[in-house]
């Protein structure tokens, strides 16, 4: 078994973890491979270079060689790590440094019995949708594609114009600071900081919601997974920031770009005993009321 690691950065305070993680997978023999900088970020922090199969820095370096792909941090590394595996359906793991950890849900606590988890095949596989953004002279060529969400924002104090259509039927226009076209697994991130609708991942919908509206009455809309929406964004500054997860790029604004389901999906492992229902008690605290203590 091969297993690539992906990380951006570690705290002091997850070294003993960070060991133990190491053990587990040196105990079995497992082959690692490890995303270059951050192999450069354990040596500096544990003191020593840690045994590896080698290093990678390319997605096509990952997609030959490994059986899964662990990500070692919050839901922004777990996003991040999703672009080096691409189309391949290598299952991705989860451990969480971060704080609320929707998609990274395996706690430090549990690496050990995680890891046997997945030695023994004793895991779920969710398979979850991604968005796809299609354009003009695309600047996310690379990797054109988003687990959580996609939006478009104002880079200054003016607000932007974007024209909706869905499958070309118009919808609205927007006036606002921006728009964010989530997937299911989204929904529980940037969406519903701005009271967009939590969407249990098994459901084949987007959803579409606006950062500050001008017109209150305007909200979020959920929509069919497939369905293609197309915005036609315009804004008085001269520039727009768009996004896909966590990688942004400024451009022109009045741009024309389509929205769909992406052609593959990522395929998340999930723990037996954990669901999406517990995460939502425990990430969201529902429930939780000092008076039943």
């Amino acid at each position: 078994m091969v297993i690539a690691i992906y990380g951006n950065k570690i705290e002091s305070k997850h070294v003993e973890s960070i060991k133990l993680l190491l053990s587990e997978f040196s105990k079995r023999g497992t082959d690692i491979i490890v995303f270059a900088p951050f192999y450069g970020a354990l040596e500096n922090i544990l003191g020593y270079k840690p045994k590896v199969k080698g290093v990678f820095q390319l997605p096509s370096e990952v997609k030959r060689l490994a059986n899964f792909m662990l990500s070692i941090g919050g839901d922004g590394t777990f996003l991040d790590s999703v672009s080096y595996i691409e189309d391949s359906c290598i299952p991705v793991v989860g451990i969480n440094f971060g704080r609320l950890g929707f998609l990274a849900h395996i706690q430090s606590d549990d690496i050990p019995s995680a890891i046997e988890q997945i030695y023994n095949n004793d895991f779920i596989v969710e398979e979850r949708s991604a968005l796809m953004l299609t354009m003009e002279n695309n600047p996310f060529s690379t990797f054109p594609f988003a687990l959580n969400d996609l939006t478009v924002q104002k880079m200054g104090t003016t607000m932007i114009t974007i024209n909706a259509y869905i499958d070309d039927e118009f919808l609205c226009t927007y006036w606002a600071d921006g728009l964010i076209v989530s997937t299911p697994t989204g929904s529980t991130a940037y969406s519903l900081s701005v009271g967009g609708p939590i969407v249990s991942s098994k459901s084949n919908s987007l959803i579409i919601s606006p950062i500050a509206p001008h017109h209150l009455t305007v909200r979020p809309l959920v929509i069919p997974d497939n369905s293609v929406l197309t915005l036609e964004v315009a804004s008085r500054e001269t520039e727009i920031l768009m996004s896909l997860d966590s990688r942004s790029m400024k451009m022109i604004s009045n741009v024309r770009i389509s929205i769909s389901k992406a052609p593959f999906c990522i395929r998340v492992v999930r723990l037996k005993g954990k669901n999406f229902y517990e995460t939502l008690r425990n990430k969201l605290m529902w429930g939780a009321d000092s008076r039943n203590q």
